[in-house]
């Protein structure tokens, strides 16, 4: 098996960084520290088994595990794991990068069920790391410090993966979260050791220049989209979790126009109902909602697992239209849209993901229980979900138990059978698989059992699933 490894700075090492304590940069009393537990040192799975012996069973419906690599099978001394994101290669080969504790992760999962990893590049150590992908470019940001890590995959699928450089320009080298506007070509670094958004022109991907930083607020995560049609069309917007006082006082989300770099206009500051702490969110597919999640509301209020959302159909006046729970008491974490669904990784509750079919009501189709001991409220278990690859392969990232890798199960409760999208499963349905059959298959857009055709078990799947 192949491995890149770059040496830390031995001061970094020597302060006590890779301690991944509250340090100088982490959150001061972050529960996150107090709730820390033991990596799995346990068996991972691949090819359809556990890799000796049985593991742990998970509770799960509609999502199947296609592989697991643990923590100690990155080697080094990762004792936890934090964020995740995806890389698709010129060629099509699809790898997962993970950030751990004392670095950045890239695995292979061209076939789900037999990851490789190709190469760990080491960073400082923390409880807390965050990697973008932007061209053939990873980008990494840790609250230990280090500043901005570029790293080039170019030539990944000939496992090779490379430090290009560290940049420290845009003050603090801590930084909480990395977001990239990947139409305009634009980086921001937020939260850590400063204020607001710190924002590098990635016209050159290898060498980000660094421009300027809108300091208004705490930003703790962000997501900038350059919009395309409407009112707002050819203006890059940010979405920013943000409050005063590291994000704690007056938590909501910053809506500002960031398309002047030098002029940056804050639209409105947005206050949700009940806030505790505003932590990251992410936009419909169609713009009109932004899906927040208040990462402290279920251990403070003892609420269940709650998800607002904003109709951001007009900038200017956003409100709360509404809010979903699957009925859980864990802490709801990352989330992203993609497909009709919403991806949520929930801490002790894993991965939930919901149906957008009704943008208001998003209702539960599938999960996959990472942490199956309870779903109390504490930062155990699973920390993001990544779930953009072409192949619809899932990813997500536990904390102690390292990297998982699905599949999403075609099933009635995913309405994958409401051809017409009325939200409704009937004979309208059935009609019109039937009329993609007597034309050809024109692409098998309705294969309802993936097998490459239309075919008469798609039939007995739609009938089974309309008249059970």
């Amino acid at each position: 098996m192949f491995r890149i490894r770059v040496n830390l700075c031995l001061l970094a090492l020597l302060m006590g960084f890779v301690l991944s304590g509250p340090g100088l940069f982490a959150h001061e009393g972050d529960p996150k520290l107090q709730d820390r537990q033991p990596r799995y040192e346990g068996l991972g799975f691949a090819r359809g088994a556990f890799k000796g012996k049985a593991g742990p069973e998970f509770p799960a419906e509609g999502l199947v595990m296609q592989s697991w690599v643990t923590l100690p099978e990155f080697e080094g001394l990762h004792s936890r794991a934090n964020d995740c994101w995806g890389y698709t290669a010129p060629s099509g080969r699809e790898y997962a990068l993970i950030g751990l504790q004392r670095g950045t992760g890239f695995v292979e999962i061209t076939d789900p069920t037999d990851p490789r990893i190709v190469a760990v590049i080491d960073g400082v150590g923390s409880t807390w790391r965050d990697v973008k992908a932007y061209g053939h470019h990873a980008y990494v940001v840790s609250e230990g410090g280090g500043g901005l890590q570029v790293i080039d995959m170019s030539q990944i699928d000939n496992n090779v993966v490379t430090l290009v450089r560290e940049v420290t320009s845009g003050g603090t080298a801590a930084t909480h979260n990395v977001a990239i506007d990947t139409v305009s070509g634009f980086l921001y670094r937020t939260g850590g050791g400063a204020n607001g958004l710190r924002i590098y022109d990635l016209s050159d991907p290898g060498n980000p220049t660094y421009l300027t930083s809108w300091t208004d607020r705490y930003v703790h995560d962000a997501q900038i989209v350059t919009y395309t049609e409407g009112p707002y069309a050819g203006r890059q917007i940010a979405f920013a979790c943000a409050g005063f006082n590291g994000g704690r006082t007056q938590t909501g989300l910053s809506i500002i126009d960031v398309t002047d770099k030098q002029n940056m206009q804050v639209l409105t500051h947005y206050q949700f109902s009940n806030p505790n702490y505003s932590h990251q969110g992410w936009l419909s597919e169609d713009r009109n909602y932004f899906y927040l999640n208040d990462e402290l509301d279920e251990m403070n209020g003892g609420t269940e697992t709650t998800t607002r959302i904003i109709d951001v159909s007009d900038l200017l006046n956003p409100f709360e239209a509404a809010t979903f729970t699957n009925g859980s008491r864990s802490i709801d974490h990352n989330l992203y849209t993609h497909n009709g669904y919403i991806f949520e990784a929930n801490y002790r509750s894993g991965l939930r993901i919901f149906s957008t079919c009704n943008p208001l009501a998003p209702n539960e189709i599938a999960y996959f229980d990472t942490y199956p001991d309870s779903d109390t409220p504490n930062f155990n278990g699973l920390w993001n979900v990544y779930p953009y690859f072409p192949s619809g392969t899932i990813i997500g990232s536990d904390i102690e138990k390292g990297l998982f890798v699905w599949r999403l199960e075609p099933g009635p409760k995913s309405l994958d059978y409401d051809l017409n999208q009325d939200c409704l499963l009937n004979d309208d349905d059935r009609e019109l698989l039937n009329e993609q059959w007597r034309n050809g298959c024109r692409g098998c857009l309705w294969d309802l059992d993936r097998n490459g055709l239309v075919s008469v078990e798609d039939f007995v799947l739609m009938i089974n699933t309309i008249n059970p």
